[in-house]
């Protein structure tokens, strides 16, 4: 089980580190190929976009994984019925999403609304991919979607360099002639995607010969245990970007646009750094609905014993005490190696961070004649990632134990505290504030999931772990700072020879001390 966990997890880490190089390049094509106002736009389509991707996908990856866990013998049903729900959702957020950016005056423009129309093509592929990725990721089977993933990305990459360089070179952004490049660059989107469906089905019907299936009566079940889930997590991206849309509402157009694209560029590299946490517990996921699963026949043999010979109730006693011990490794592990991935994260980065800026986009993110800068939005942001990465174990938890209706109560809190407080800060701090907000309601998740993950099972903080990893990462970023400031060779070097030994000291001290507790 746990070879096979970690042979997933590697796999998409690998294709995720991969896609993060790939998308490092991306970003910094587009910053230096488009205006900060034609950036910008881009960056306010693909998060009004994805906010509609989360509400046709009502979050059914990973209820899919759970189900076909629990019945692996209705794979194709399952497969195929997640499917149907979520071509029926795509029609309706098609009109949806188009007919509300009509109506709101930061979209109304036709380049806008094309572009959210071509985007919304993207999600129908999306979402079908992600039912796809789903029957291989409870099937433990994984490892070619990174095959499939970094090739999309590649595509996507090479179709937005032929536009930036051989069919609309610089010269027609600077032009103003910007309206066919701009489009061209968001059917991207489509291309890369589409490839990466074709590819992922071919794999997935070797493990599974799956067709057609639609069953009404199953669909509204899917949708029945689906929706508290994706109505708690679609919340969740609810706070997490609604800043955008807000500061463009609270400030004047000119300062709300270059706060924007100065605050999107960081926040870019963390959703790319955050789905690995994501990959992490979905590769875990069937053992923990497995695991689950023998604890709740437990609870059901408790309520209502059955008359069995002492042998065969010895064998189910064994059975339930191996699931406990099987659970609390699960849980404890996974809390450790997040924990100390994200220190490891927030260390290198925050060290790095305007190496980065100047690296894949330019200095005017840097120098700007903005009360902050993209170097200090970085501070906070990366402060988010611990905190997300530490919130998926209890998400996961909840989710594998059939739980996931008590996420929906502490996201509307959390929510609500959100859009409040941003309101009354953003016009004051700008983006800055925003950020701190998300870290703030971040935090507040994290702690009430971990109260509720704790009345399922007795899991309690590792204090002294948490401990030497932060004085450890501590230690390390006082020692870093003193070596950049005065031992600096030159940008690249810097960052690429320098970077790379401090990964290479706080992996190699972190593998010891999970070597020595044999995690």
């Amino acid at each position: 089980m746990f070879t096979k966990i970690a042979s997933n997890t590697i796999s998409q880490i690998f294709s995720k580190a991969a896609t993060a190089i790939i998308s490092i390049f991306l970003i910094s094509m587009l910053t230096n190929y488009l205006t900060v106002e034609l950036y910008w736009l881009y960056s306010k389509v693909y998060n009004y976009i994805w906010i509609f991707v989360f509400l046709a996908d009502l979050w059914l990856y990973a209820i899919t994984i759970r189900e076909i866990t629990n019945d692996k013998d209705n794979s194709s049903k399952i497969v195929w019925n997640v499917m149907s729900l979520r071509l029926i959702l795509w029609i309706l957020i098609l009109f949806f999403a188009t007919a509300i950016a009509y109506f709101l005056p930061w979209y109304n423009s036709n380049l806008a609304l094309i572009s959210i129309a071509i985007a919304s093509v993207f999600t129908i592929f999306q979402l079908l991919n992600s039912s796809i990725l789903a029957l291989m990721q409870a099937n433990m089977q994984i490892e070619f979607s990174a095959v499939s993933l970094i090739t999309s990305k590649l595509v996507n990459l090479w179709v937005i360099w032929a536009i930036a360089y051989i069919f609309y070179p610089k010269e027609f952004i600077q032009n103003s002639d910007y309206f066919t490049p701009f489009l061209y660059i968001i059917f991207s989107w489509v291309i890369a995607v589409v490839i990466n469906t074709i590819m992922n089905l071919w794999y997935a019907r070797k493990i599974v010969k799956f067709w057609f299936d639609f069953d009404w009566e199953y669909i509204k079940h899917l949708f029945k245990i689906s929706l508290p889930y994706w109505l708690a997590l679609f919340l969740s991206v609810v706070y997490f970007k609604v800043d955008v849309i807000i500061l463009s509402l609270m400030e004047w157009p000119e300062k709300g646009d270059l706060s924007i694209a100065l605050y999107s560029l960081p926040m870019k590299i963390v959703e790319v750094l955050m789905v690995i946490g994501w990959f992490y517990m979905t590769s875990l996921l069937p053992s923990l609905t497995k695991a689950f699963k023998w604890i709740r026949r437990e609870n059901d043999l408790l309520n209502n014993p059955p008359t069995l010979p002492s042998s065969e109730e010895q064998d189910l006693a064994e059975i339930d005490l191996s699931s406990k011990k099987d659970l609390d490794l699960l849980i404890s592990t996974s809390f450790k190696v997040l924990f100390s991935f994200s220190i490891l994260v927030f260390t290198l980065w925050v060290l790095f961070r305007d190496y980065l800026i100047e690296i894949i986009a330019n200095r005017n993110y840097i120098e700007t004649t903005h009360i902050y800068n993209s170097s200090d939005a970085f501070l906070i942001v990366f402060a988010v990632i611990v905190f997300n990465f530490l919130s998926l174990v209890f998400i996961y938890s909840l989710v594998a134990s059939e739980n996931q209706s008590k996420l929906l109560k502490i996201n509307i809190i959390v929510t609500l505290f959100n859009i409040i407080w941003n309101i009354i800060m953003i016009p004051k701090y700008s983006f800055i504030w925003a950020w701190m907000i998300t870290l703030f309601s971040q935090i507040m998740l994290t702690w009430m999931w971990y109260y509720y993950t704790r009345k399922l099972i007795k899991f309690n903080l590792p204090i002294w772990f948490i401990i030497k990893n932060l004085l450890l990462g501590a230690f390390i970023f006082i020692l870093w700072y003193f070596v950049l400031n005065t031992y600096n060779v030159w940008l690249y070097f810097d960052f690429i020879v320098y970077g790379w030994v401090l990964f290479s000291i706080y992996a190699w001290i972190l593998f010891r001390e999970f070597k020595k507790k044999k995690i």
